[in-house]
């Protein structure tokens, strides 16, 4: 199913040209309600996913790949979320090993005493099941005021359980926690549209940790349920996070031998192009079947061909190509696209526009 590219406030499905207004995913809560899904902002503190609540990475893999991050190589899980965690928590605050093998240690705790371990069936216990990080927090200082007084032996000083205490506080029990704390209450729909677009204008560690968060919630649907599609719409506001786009990258070549998919869509191209930033994306652009190519305006032409590993006449067919249209590559067949919508596709923008 093709939508318009082209909004009010620039809404791109496929690919847009630039120096357009702000983006932002306003636009979407009517067309998500009137085709029966739910449009949830995950800054207004009342949509939340469990941070602790273990999601799949990977089902079964025969062939494991050396460059995956470990969630994807781990095997029950549980063992998967747990290095997940690591990178999660990582991307919120800037904790040294140390710290994070001491984070690891109290999880592998809280979980087992929660009775949640490798061979445990997740698939039957409800979001109620889990712990939260509040939980965490508090078994986190439970534990340091006893080694604090205790006679020694631990493989973690108070010292360190004190510094990553302090480095947890403000998502477990602080300003934070209104995003992070707190058991899953998304309730599954066939259509979900997450958005994000007032956790642009906060803080660079808040943005990625909750971006990583949603990211594992949309992998374990692609995963675990199957037959799904999880679509990354402006996909550049993952840059930040090279940690994430690696796991976008593992996830798209896993999600395929669940008959699921997975879509990118960015209308600032040039963003995947900056130096330090194109080595880690370009194979985001190799991997895709399917590739919708639109004017991309003014940007550096040997960047963009070498990313998008383009031919000099495909370049030149999309730089002619005019509002409505794009060059669509499939294998070896190219297809100069006209993009339209039909009446009854229309209806379901409400004010949000399109042509």
């Amino acid at each position: 199913m093709l939508e318009p590219y082209e909004w009010k406030r620039s809404r791109t499905i496929l690919r847009r040209e630039r120096a357009s207004n702000r983006p932002d995913l306003a636009d979407y809560r009517e067309i998500t309600e009137a085709l029966g899904g739910s449009y949830l902002d995950l800054t207004d503190g009342r949509n939340r996913i469990n941070v602790l609540e273990p999601r799949m990475w990977s089902a079964e893999e025969k062939e494991p790949d050396p460059e995956a991050p470990a969630a994807f190589q781990s095997g029950s899980a549980l063992s998967q979320h747990i290095a997940f965690l690591r990178d999660f928590f990582r991307s919120y605050k800037p904790f040294t090993e140390a710290e994070i093998d001491t984070i690891e240690i109290m999880l592998g705790r809280l979980y087992d005493s929660r009775g949640l371990r490798d061979d445990t069936d997740y698939s039957r216990l409800s979001p109620r099941d889990y712990p939260i990080l509040s939980d965490l927090y508090d078994q986190m200082d439970a534990e340091y005021q006893r080694v604090r007084t205790g006679s020694g032996g631990e493989l973690y000083t108070p010292e360190l359980l004190r510094s990553a205490c302090l480095g947890l506080h403000s998502m477990c029990k602080g300003a934070d926690a209104k995003f992070f704390n707190g058991r899953t209450n998304i309730h599954d729909t066939r259509l979900i549209t997450f958005g994000v677009k007032d956790l642009m204008e906060g803080g660079k560690n808040i943005k990625d940790a909750m971006l990583f968060n949603v990211l594992s919630y949309i992998n374990h649907a692609l995963i675990a349920g199957g037959n799904a599609a999880g679509i990354f719409e402006e996909l550049h506001v993952f840059l930040s996070n090279p940690v994430a786009v690696s796991y976008i990258r593992s996830a798209m070549k896993r999600v395929r031998k669940r008959d699921s998919l997975i879509g990118l869509a960015s209308q600032n191209i040039e963003d995947f192009l900056l130096p330090g930033v194109a080595e880690m994306t370009k194979p985001l652009f190799s991997i895709p079947v399917h590739h919708f190519l639109f004017r991309p305006g003014a940007i550096d032409k040997r960047g963009y061909m070498d990313a998008l590993q383009l031919e000099e006449t495909e370049y030149q067919l999309i730089l002619a190509c005019q509002t409505g249209s794009c060059l669509y590559r499939c294998g070896a067949e190219r297809y100069n696209l006209v993009v339209k919508t039909p009446e009854h596709k229309l209806a379901l923008y409400g004010s949000g526009g399109g042509r």
